[in-house]
């Protein structure tokens, strides 16, 4: 069976603020958001109306979901993708839940990136 993303249609903003800064509260009613807390760093995805005040930003990205669930043991996924995108010099930022990964493309990029990805294979799924 042929790996499937769905393309979500919000825009989102990857974002830091300091390690030693409060974690930030966030968008229950969001589809997607991410909160990564370092020993260096918290760092974050979210929607663009929802980034922390005084976050050092990255703005307008498109997410893709990986279609799953994935079996942890599973190895190879994201290379299926990972590679026909840089063979495109598209830019990836990528995450991962228990169930599934997440891959965020520069919107500038969006085009570029789903005929890589169609051309290597991969059904794409836009959301709405």
């Amino acid at each position: 069976m042929p790996l499937t993303l769905n393309l979500w249609p919000e825009r989102y903003t990857v974002w830091q603020l300091p390690a030693d800064a409060s974690p930030p509260a966030y968008r229950a009613d969001a589809r997607f958001t991410c909160i990564i807390h370092t020993a260096h760093e918290i760092s974050g995805v979210c929607v663009a109306d929802a980034v922390p005040a005084g976050a050092l930003t990255q703005p307008d990205w498109r997410c893709f979901e990986f279609v799953g669930p994935f079996d942890l043991a599973l190895t190879g996924i994201m290379v299926q993708v990972a590679l026909p995108l840089a063979q495109a010099g598209v830019p990836i930022f990528t995450l991962a839940t228990y169930n599934t990964d997440f891959l965020l493309i520069p919107a500038d990029h969006i085009t570029t990136a789903c005929d890589a990805l169609t051309q290597a294979g991969i059904h794409i799924n836009t959301v709405t």
